[in-house]
């Protein structure tokens, strides 16, 4: 006996209406499809027990209690076997003769409601406060160690417009800002941060073993990391209410000492005192704004010198020795760079002549214009060192569902709901949730005196496949972008003896590669995300999430100051980040691109673990190979069958074995089941040699092959299928040297 329940409600059914249920694989692997398992619409008779329910939605003048947008909770089951669970929609309501009432209904699986319940909102809409912690050298430490809320953030030293070089790379006399680091936090957080306040649950091996060394940098556009301390409440505007004259300080540098900060000015921290000083509230680094508009009382010869002052020391000379004909009634308009200052620096500006006995004017009128003289602090980084880090601030600028559909675009994952709970999830890789399937002997089950149809999938067939992720932005990206038309680490398949092949698919990522490169003269492997200028800021504004492997502390030499910035830590080691799963890869290694690529730093040889090597090339070879066939047939299936299959199961049929992709079949009866099923071809070799590992004696590729011998000579097709160099006299194969 058929029963249907919405919002706990039993609803009275029609005897011999068929309810056709439709089973579907697809939406277990795209979060952002529509599609779900489905019913087609049915209708349920408008009896005085399900008018209790749905009101009196028979009488056209009324409005109905139920709202036609919202889902209703919805299970449809078999004798106490439950075939659906998910939601219902109200379709319509069908008046016959003016009397009987009908309502339409169709049933959707859960695995529909993911994406709608994780919604539009921003990672930075989610609460990441649990981790907000002081950035200081022990935290620093902390995180490389692993301690750092048990190794869930790491922080990692991407160049992030401070344009590194052997000029100017931190020193023991110099040494980086704790905010010059960036944390990085684990991938695995972030996804069940926002599944959890999605309201929904999960297991997986992958996310809670697999993934433990896969980070996405925390990184916003922002040269420090955002931190609790606000720097916009300590903003400055000063400037001159009225016209400053006899100004004749010779032949030392002397303070202006007329600035306002009330009116059209502004004094937002109350860090700006007797009209001459602005106090550092805390260290962090600085900019500055000045417009000084004015003129000495001789139309040439006089040279003006003004700066602005730290501690009673120069720190920034904007005007230098400017003659009168270069200075006079000229608006002298200038924004500085980044200092960095400490709190109870004070900062204030002086001016001075060349020549005693004369003077200049300064122009002010209380307002701020290119006519008139002020200055200001229009920028303040977050906290340099010591500040209270905010995560949800530093989170990179995606949405939530982008987040989730990226990363099942990169792992091929699949969500599939608990049958008990539909709001629990398990989330494995293609490959990983079908090799946890159990086998099934179908051969006595399918119905003979229908149609079996067997086609090759020719028909679904695209002429090319690619596999990409998104350009960064950044200096290496924008590099491979110009100079070869296409994405760092992008993979494509093509086809061209498919004669009935036609158009593209692409699978796009929506995170930038993760490259890492050498700082410029110097041996430190870094993520350079800063954009290719010549203007001083470099900084990638909106940059794109990344990314990355945690590798560890690496050699080379540190200098970051410690807890309270008084000494320089000097350490042996430097954290680094890359797209590889060891910095230096070999072989055995994983790599975040989808195709190998040429690094731009040196390796041992290109990993073979590519995402599309591992978590795609299966699904791609059970569509793409010649071998692939899709089968269409009626099976004689129970309803208790049907309540415990998964998509994961082997269906043994005669003498292969076979997945289903659909079910359809009439709820109401133990009638025939269509299914459609495509061949399971197994791990087909990507290549008659595989690469296992280099010899580092010689530099010679070894390869396995199908009867896993070890061999070094290998044809032109495997070495170069691998992105090896060939060479044609020895048949040997080596890592290209163009790294």
């Amino acid at each position: 006996m058929l029963r249907l329940t919405l919002a706990d409600n039993a609803i009275e059914l029609y005897e011999n209406i068929p309810v056709n249920l439709s089973y579907q694989f697809a939406d277990l692997q795209n979060i952002n499809s529509s599609r779900s398992s489905f019913s087609q619409t049915f209708r349920v008779p408008l009896t005085k027990k399900n008018q209790d329910y749905f009101g009196a939605v028979n009488e056209l003048g009324l409005i109905p209690t139920w709202n036609p947008k919202t889902k209703v909770a919805a299970e449809l089951s078999y004798n106490t076997i439950p075939l659906i669970r998910g939601f219902a929609q109200v379709k319509g309501i069908y008046i016959q003769k003016g009397k009987y009432a009908d309502v339409e209904i169709a049933l959707f699986g859960e695995t529909a409601n993911l994406s709608q319940d994780v919604g539009n909102d921003m990672l930075t809409d989610l609460d990441f406060s649990a981790f907000d912690h002081d950035i200081t050298a022990t935290a620093l430490e902390a995180s490389w160690a692993g301690t750092l809320f048990s190794g869930q953030i790491r922080y990692g030293l991407p160049d992030k417009g401070q344009n590194w070089t052997a000029a100017n790379i931190w020193t023991s006399a110099v040494p980086l800002e704790h905010g010059d680091f960036t944390p990085y936090m684990r991938i695995a957080t972030i996804l069940d941060t926002i599944l959890t306040e999605a309201g929904y649950t999960y297991d997986s091996t992958f996310l809670s073993t697999g993934a433990v060394d896969m980070y996405m940098p925390l990184y916003n556009g922002q040269l420090m990391p955002a931190s609790n301390d606000v720097s916009g409440a300590n903003l400055l505007l000063v400037g001159l209410n009225s016209d400053l004259t006899g100004l004749s300080a010779h032949p030392t540098f002397t303070d202006l000492t007329a600035w306002s900060d009330t009116s059209s000015f502004f004094d937002e921290g109350n860090n700006f005192t007797s009209s001459t000083t602005f106090t550092v509230p805390y260290r962090a680094f600085y900019r500055f704004r000045v417009n000084i508009y004015g003129r000495t009382d001789h139309a040439s010869g006089d040279q003006v010198s003004m700066r602005l002052t730290k501690n009673g020391s120069e720190m920034w000379l904007f005007i230098d020795d400017v003659l009168s004909q270069d200075f006079n009634d000229i608006t002298h308009a200038l924004l500085s760079d980044n200092f960095l200052l400490d709190a109870g620096d004070t900062v204030t500006m002086q001016y001075v002549f060349s020549s005693s006995g004369h003077s200049m004017t300064l122009d002010g009128d209380g307002t701020v214009s290119n006519l008139t003289t002020w200055w200001q602090v229009p920028y303040i980084s977050s906290v340099a060192s010591g500040g209270n880090i905010n995560v949800t601030e530093n989170m990179p600028e995606i949405k939530q569902i982008d987040f989730i559909s990226g990363i099942q675009k990169c792992f091929n994952l699949v969500f599939i709901p608990d049958r008990h709970n539909a709001s629990h999830l398990q989330i494995e890789p293609f490959t990983d949730y079908l090799a946890s399937g159990s086998q099934k002997d179908w051969t006595n089950k399918i119905d003979l005196s229908k149609d079996i149809s067997v086609k090759p999938t020719t028909d679904l067939q695209k002429r090319r496949y690619d596999w990409t992720h998104t350009n960064g932005k950044d200096v290496v990206n924008d590099y491979v972008l110009k100079s070869a038309s296409r994405v760092y680490g992008r993979y494509r398949v093509e086809d061209p003896d498919n004669e009935f092949a036609a158009g593209e698919q692409k699978t796009t990522s929506p995170f930038a590669p993760h490259v890492v490169s050498l700082i410029p003269q110097t041996g430190y492997a870094v993520h350079r995300m800063l954009v290719n200028t010549t203007e001083a800021n470099k900084i990638i504004k909106q940059p794109l999430p990344r990314l990355a492997f945690w590798n560890g502390l690496e050699a080379g030499d540190l200098y970051y100051q410690n807890d309270d910035q008084t000494a320089t830590i000097t350490a042996a080691t430097y954290p680094a980040f890359s797209q590889y799963s060891d910095l230096y890869a070999t072989v055995t290694d994983a790599d975040f691109s989808f195709g190998s690529e040429p690094p731009f730093h040196l390796i041992e040889a290109y990993p073979l673990n590519t995402l599309y090597y591992k978590y795609w090339r299966p699904w791609a070879n059970e569509l793409y190979s010649a071998d692939a066939r899709l089968m269409t047939a009626f099976f004689k299936l129970t309803r208790s069958e049907l309540a415990i299959f998964e998509f994961s199961d082997k269906i043994y049929i005669k003498d292969s074995y076979w997945r289903i992709l659909s079910m359809s079949f009439d709820a109401t009866s133990e009638d025939l089941v269509k299914v459609e099923l495509v061949k399971v071809l197994g791990d087909i070799r990507d290549c008659t040699y595989l690469p296992t590992g280099i010899d580092k004696a010689n530099g010679r590729i070894q390869f396995s092959t199908v009867a896993g011998a070890t061999v070094t000579q290998v044809p032109r097709s495997c070495c170069e299928r691998y992105g090896f160099r060939y060479d044609g006299n020895t048949s040997y194969c080596f890592q290209p040297f163009g790294q």
